[in-house]
């Protein structure tokens, strides 16, 4: 027994110099994630008991990996890697975006084209001269001494595996003795930026990873939820009954539309959006306070469209990608139940966001993602032009009234000069060339979402159709890192400006219609609450939720994040309603969905403006005998621009000539005589076929 616990003394006497090793990646995390040395100082003093967490947790990834490869150097350096490489997005983002990096970025493996925009930034000389200094002393500590072994035994590398589970489980339960509970340490999961500032990067990302795994809330009961639902009137179609409207509810989402002319002491050459100010002071108009500044369309959309808000989510999280598993009630549904088509638009990839299934679950019975688009490009994004054609289009194909949702790209990050081909608004004033470019460059994009604004005003208001169209940006503009384009043009002082929740959140917003020219509304919301005033305004039937939501807007318009409840005199309990519904219907038993007569998914949902039907295939011969290809021309109708022709499942070069007609060349080993079975495929980026016709066959001869 004895002469156990002295090998197990000696082996923790062997291990313990890891526990200096691994203090190294944790200051440098710290640094990265902060973008100063002095900070991490400051943190290291400040917060000891924090410092030892991270310490704590780092050290037992470091046992873990060496318990699993036995190799004390190779394990040091991977983890290291991985760790820092994480720290240092971290802070990029956080530059960028105002957010760290979380573990909800990271599981969205499908969205990694947005990280670039992150990635891009990372490369500077003070973070060249911090990882220099890095693998210096590392380097010195692992080859120069002889504190550490290099190579483990297979029996050590067992209970050096159960010592790290058995670390990081006391961190992630706070057992057997509840140190953080004692010590007030928690996850801020509401605010990222003040999570990891207090609690250091990898004690912040092991809390968060807790959090999102906790699916069991406290506060719900099913029973509240029926009282909630009870105590709220049922809905009344508004209108008159006799002569009912049921206009078309068109909802753009423009990317990152902002209005610069609002910052003073900078001067545009002309107004890059002179329809919009247009509309601002002749209809209803006002702002929306989003929840996301930079990036992060889909949260806002989410709120748009659901009527729920992130405000009861953890801040950093995709509610699209984490939460939703079910049918969520939408404007989609809501409007599909009284007659309308419902349809989605975006310029983008069908399983960007996880769009596809999640128009799915909100009711739409037509999704039209980029694989559905003519390739008419401004910059490095579909126009928004084309944005607005789809749109034209998809209401002229149905019968009666459409709600289409739709968002564009053209305005998308990044905004450094060079984006478009040609910038034709100039702006001067006392900034930085970097803050002029930026701006000059935004001003190009915004002026296009204007022209597309004017384009469907224009369009319904010559076409007489009653007709609502909601145009609003999701988010202010990514200028720079760490808001220098605002702050260089004195739009804001600082992180530290009072105003700086209300500056750099809040997004302008014009609804406009063709039926009541006397409406003019002053609107100062939240996104979740722009539903309910569209139904109202359209005069149609909400849900039991629109109807709870339209009544809390006229009590609390706006909902701040938590942190500035007390400074715009929230009560938070005035909102415990709001997230238990809420909570019901993405995490509960949809309680208040169990009367509902009408499926909220249609059964019919579709991508494309409708299916790819073939009438016809004619071949330019019908005998091979001395043929080296063979042009084929296919009719029929929703040929969409990306869709390519099939002969027996084998591609063959496809030339799209309008939504009626593709014609395709056969060449080389498929032309055999026989029967060829032809059809229709589009695929999307990840190669995967999202959309198929029905096969036509046709008899070639010869050979």
């Amino acid at each position: 027994m004895n002469q156990h616990i002295n090998r197990f003394l000696l082996l923790t006497r062997q291990r313990l110099p890891l526990l200096l090793i691994a203090l190294i990646p944790v200051l440098i995390m710290e640094i990265l994630s902060r973008g100063h040395y002095i900070e991490m100082i400051t943190w290291s003093y400040k917060h000891l008991l924090e410092l030892v967490f991270n310490e704590w947790i780092v050290f037992s990834l470091l046992l873990l990996f060496i318990a699993m490869i036995g190799r004390t150097r190779i394990a040091y350096w991977v983890i290291s890697g991985i760790l820092l490489t994480l720290a240092l997005v971290s802070g990029v983002k956080l530059k960028i975006l105002g957010v760290p990096l979380t573990p909800w970025d990271i599981v969205l493996a499908g969205e990694a084209s947005d990280m670039v925009k992150y990635i891009s930034n990372i490369l500077s000389f003070k973070i060249l001269i911090i990882i220099l200094l890095f693998v210096v002393a590392s380097y010195f500590l692992l080859y120069r001494t002889t504190l550490f072994s290099k190579k483990v035994a297979l029996k050590e590398r067992g209970i050096l595996a159960i010592i790290a589970i058995a670390m990081l489980s006391a961190v992630y339960t706070d057992l057997p003795l509840p140190i953080q509970k004692w010590c007030g340490i928690q996850a801020s999961v509401w605010n990222q930026v003040e999570n990891t500032t207090t609690n250091g990067y990898a004690l912040a990302t092991f809390l968060n990873t807790k959090s999102m795994l906790t699916e069991k809330r406290e506060g719900y009961d099913d029973k509240a939820v029926e009282a909630i639902v009870s105590n709220t009137p049922k809905p009344i179609k508004a209108g008159d009954p006799n002569n009912p409207i049921k206009p078309n509810v068109i909802v753009v989402l423009s990317e990152a539309f902002w209005d610069p002319t609002v910052i003073k002491g900078v001067e545009f050459s002309r107004d890059p959006i002179p329809f919009f100010h247009k509309l601002q002071q002749t209809g209803t108009s006002g702002t929306m306070l989003s929840p996301q500044y930079g990036g992060g369309t889909a949260n806002v959309e989410f709120e748009v469209l659901t009527g729920n808000s992130m405000r009861f989510l953890p801040q950093g999280s995709i509610a699209y990608n984490q939460f939703l598993t079910n049918e969520v009630d939408s404007l989609a549904s809501i409007y599909a139940r009284q007659g309308y088509t419902s349809t989605a638009i975006s310029p983008f990839y069908n399983w960007y966001f996880n769009s596809n299934r999640i128009y799915k679950y909100f009711g739409f019975s037509k999704y039209i993602p980029i694989e559905y688009f003519k390739p008419n490009y401004s910059g490095p994004y579909i126009a928004d032009s084309e944005v607005a054609a789809n749109i034209i289009h998809a209401t002229d194909q149905s019968d009666g009234p459409d709600f289409v949702f739709a968002n564009t790209m053209e305005n998308h990050f990044h905004f450094f000069p060079g984006k478009f081909p040609k910038n034709t608004i100039d702006v001067t004033g006392n900034i930085s060339p970097s803050s002029q470019g930026m701006l000059e460059t935004l001003a190009q994009g915004i002026n296009a979402s204007d022209k597309m604004l004017k384009e469907l005003v224009d369009y319904y208001e010559k076409k007489g159709e009653p007709t609502i169209i909601a145009f609003w940006g999701d988010h202010l503009p990514a200028l720079g890192d760490d808001y220098a384009t605002y702050i260089d043009t004195k739009y804001i002082s600082g992180k530290d400006d009072p105003d700086f929740l209300k500056k750099m959140y809040s997004v302008p917003l014009v609804v406009w219609n063709n039926f009541d020219h006397e409406r003019k509304d002053t609107l100062n919301i939240s996104p979740s609450f722009l539903g309910p005033y569209l139904i109202e305004l359209s005069k149609q039937q909400g849900s039991y939720y629109t109807d709870y939501l339209s009544q809390l807007s006229k009590k609390i318009p706006v909902i701040p994040p938590k942190d500035h409840y007390e400074a715009m005199n929230i009560n938070e309990q005035d909102l415990k309603d709001y997230e238990t519904l809420q909570y019901d219907i993405i995490f509960g038993d949809r309680h208040a969905y169990k009367d509902y007569k009408v499926p909220i998914i249609n059964s019919k949902y579709m991508l494309g403006f409708g299916p790819i039907q073939l009438d016809k295939v004619e071949s330019d011969t019908m005998d091979l005998s001395g043929r080296s290809s063979v042009t084929l021309t296919v009719r029929g109708s929703n040929i969409p621009p990306l869709g390519y022709v099939t002969l027996n499942g084998k591609a063959v070069p496809s030339t799209w000539q309008d939504e009626h007609t593709l014609t395709a060349k056969v060449e080389g080993h498929l032309l055999k005589s026989g029967i060829w079975d032809i059809q229709v495929n589009v695929k999307d980026s990840k190669e995967t076929i999202v959309g198929k016709s029905n096969t036509l066959p046709i008899e070639i001869g010869g050979r």
